[in-house]
């Protein structure tokens, strides 16, 4: 009966003994994955903030490129208009010198 009780502690410590075994070894592969897959995360959030900050730049460049665009446009927009206003004046200038030379001569 002792050597039982005896027997059955040992298989008992036995198995005690094997499940840590088997759990540190489980929490040890766990511990890696979960490192690595916080590198491969760590490395995607990376690129994707360089990809990101890349696309930024591009846009703020072609933001300036469209802002000098309609710089040049509203510039040229100010140029037609003194210019027209430059025509209508002399075409008013003209028909009231035609106008006034009309006169004279009736």
């Amino acid at each position: 009966m002792v050597d039982t009780i005896i027997a059955l502690g040992a298989v008992t410590a036995l198995s005690l003994t094997g499940f840590m075994v088997i759990g540190v070894m489980w929490l040890r592969k766990l511990r890696e994955t979960v490192a690595c897959n916080l590198g491969e995360t760590a490395t995607q959030q990376i690129l994707t903030a360089q990809r990101l900050s890349e696309n930024i730049d591009q846009l703020q460049k072609q933001q300036r490129s469209y802002e000098d665009r309609l710089q040049a446009l509203a510039q040229a927009n100010a140029q037609l208009r003194q210019g027209l206003v430059n025509m209508a004046t002399r075409l008013d200038h003209t028909e009231s010198e035609s106008t006034r030379g009309d006169h004279t001569l009736h």
